[in-house]
């Protein structure tokens, strides 16, 4: 069957271009405004969504042998590594959000069954940040905002701080420290909360193309049982509106 995230762009492609380029301007203006001062995270360079993680020989033979007795989402994501597909594929597929497929990848690569190329530090970077592996010093640094100096200035801040009895987040110290500006604060806040959340929108699946004839009646039939919950939901609401509203048949 025809890969979700080729669907995906196929569907936003085939939008008429006076569509696509409001669109365009719309998105670009929101991510200015989400993103701020740190717009150069969109970027395909250090996209993390682009990334395709190399499978390690270790990897490799517990896919084959499963002795650490992973969940199987370790097992999916580490096959469709190997298969060559990207973040963004792997993550659409499952229905799981970014967060859930950095937290995975992050695991991976800890337990050396996946390998990430030094010209993919940033991607990493990201990876660590929204799956809650690294802090917001360390993003910064990682990703070029700060130096290691700047760093070192803020922790020895923030301990100095501490050791009054005071406490205080490093975020607040960057921005005290102007390595960083609240609204930059903000965009990281809403990179990191976004990354939570699932892709719920229709993307068309009339267009999708089967390898086979079984693999056209498996997803018709699921599309079958998904309108008959549908219609099931709808006249149990429908029930309960009459009952509010004390309507009778």
């Amino acid at each position: 069957m025809q890969k979700t995230s080729t669907l995906f762009i196929e569907n936003i492609n085939s939008l008429p271009i006076w569509i696509k380029q409001v669109i365009t301007k719309e998105i670009s203006l929101n991510l200015i405004n989400k993103l701020g001062e740190f717009i150069q995270l969109i970027g395909t360079d250090n996209l993390f969504q682009y990334l395709r993680p190399t499978v390690t020989f270790k990897g490799k033979q517990e896919l084959e042998e499963k002795r650490l007795r992973l969940s199987d989402s370790y097992y999916i994501f580490l096959k469709a590594c190997l298969d060559g597909e990207t973040i963004f594929e792997i993550t659409l597929k499952n229905n799981w959000s970014l967060a859930d497929s950095a937290k995975i990848f992050c695991r991976l690569v800890e337990i050396d069954m996946l390998e990430v190329p030094e010209s993919n530090d940033k991607e990493y970077a990201i990876a660590q940040f929204i799956a809650n592996k690294i802090r917001t010093g360390e993003f910064l640094r990682k990703i070029g905002k700060i130096n290691s100096m700047q760093l070192d200035q803020a922790i020895k801040y923030q301990k100095e701080v501490q050791a009054e009895g005071r406490n205080v987040k490093m975020a607040s110290v960057l921005i005290k420290m102007g390595f960083i500006t609240d609204k930059g604060l903000d965009s990281l806040l809403i990179l990191k909360d976004e990354a939570k959340r699932r892709l719920t929108v229709s993307m068309g699946f009339t267009s999708l193309k089967y390898n086979n004839e079984q693999d056209r009646k498996d997803y018709v039939l699921s599309l079958q049982k998904e309108i008959a919950r549908l219609e099931s939901e709808n006249l149990i609401m429908k029930k309960r509106l009459k009952k509010i509203l004390q309507i009778n048949d």
